[in-house]
């Protein structure tokens, strides 16, 4: 009897090893399936969570998810940006350091700005505009090329193709800091070469909201709005040599420092001030 009651054990437990064992291996077949799927499907984007999730070029959380972005890799995992340029200035820095670079990219996706709902970058209208963005730049992207063009006309905006954002915002050769509080710039003169791409970062340290522009240089030298925790950034093809040049606050016309372009003239244009 024990005989007979050990064999229907034993019985039993290879017939629970074996079923298991089936269970497993259909499991893993479901995700070796999934996964090709993955890869040879549509691309899919990753949920991004608010207060959670951290962009992969400046650290920052990403928190507003009208102007968030993300890149799904063909090899590892999405990764978030809280701004499409934060994304591709990314792979400046990634190239720079040999892990990544853009050949490494299944899709890129961007939240339209209106309804916050992913969209293929390279399908999606993106507008230059004079707007308070994350990171300063200015720059969104809308689903809609009839909303795109409304946003353009209204806010005095640049459209652009994604392509053409990779082009603008290709990693500088000059770069400058600039900070302003109670209507003082510091500092007071920002100098570049001629031929330069210069990048220019405005930060704000009062509670006031501001207007820059460099005189001379017609919209290439309009900042986006700037306030404090919303930094503005300006970039500008330095074609045009001169000392005459000035940041000025659009609202009021003062002027708050100097922006110098060296040129074949520049020391005699020094002389003669």
């Amino acid at each position: 009897m024990l005989n007979r009651v050990v064999k229907s054990f034993a019985d039993s437990h290879r017939n629970l090893a074996h079923v298991t064992r089936r269970r497993l291996l259909a499991l893993l077949a479901v995700i070796v399936v999934a996964q090709g799927c993955a890869k040879t499907g549509d691309p899919v984007p990753v949920e991004i969570y608010p207060e959670e999730d951290v962009c992969e070029t400046c650290r920052m959380l990403i928190t507003d998810q009208r102007f968030a972005a993300e890149c799904l890799m063909k090899k590892g995992r999405a990764k978030k940006f809280d701004d499409v340029i934060c994304m591709i200035r990314y792979f400046d820095m990634a190239a720079t350091l040999g892990i990544a670079k853009r050949d490494d990219v299944r899709a890129y996706f961007v939240k339209d700005y209106d309804s916050k709902e992913w969209v293929d970058a390279n399908k999606a209208h993106f507008v230059k505009a004079n707007v308070v963005t994350v990171m300063g730049y200015g720059v969104l992207a809308l689903k809609s090329a009839d909303r795109a063009t409304q946003f353009e006309r209204d806010f005095s905006g640049q459209l652009l193709s994604f392509d053409e954002l990779w082009e603008i915002y290709k990693r500088p050769n000059s770069e400058r800091e600039l900070t302003i509080k109670d209507g003082a710039m510091n500092p007071d003169a920002v100098t570049v070469k001629f031929g330069d791409l210069v990048e220019i970062r405005l930060n704000v340290e009062d509670d006031k909201t501001y207007r820059i522009a460099i005189k001379g240089y017609d919209n290439e030298g309009v900042f986006p709005v700037a306030s404090k925790g919303h930094p503005a950034f300006l970039r500008l093809n330095a074609v045009r040599p001169g000392a005459d040049f000035a940041f000025i606050e659009m609202e009021s016309g003062q002027v708050l420092g100097k922006f110098r372009v060296e040129g074949a003239h520049f020391q005699e244009e020094l002389k003669r001030k």
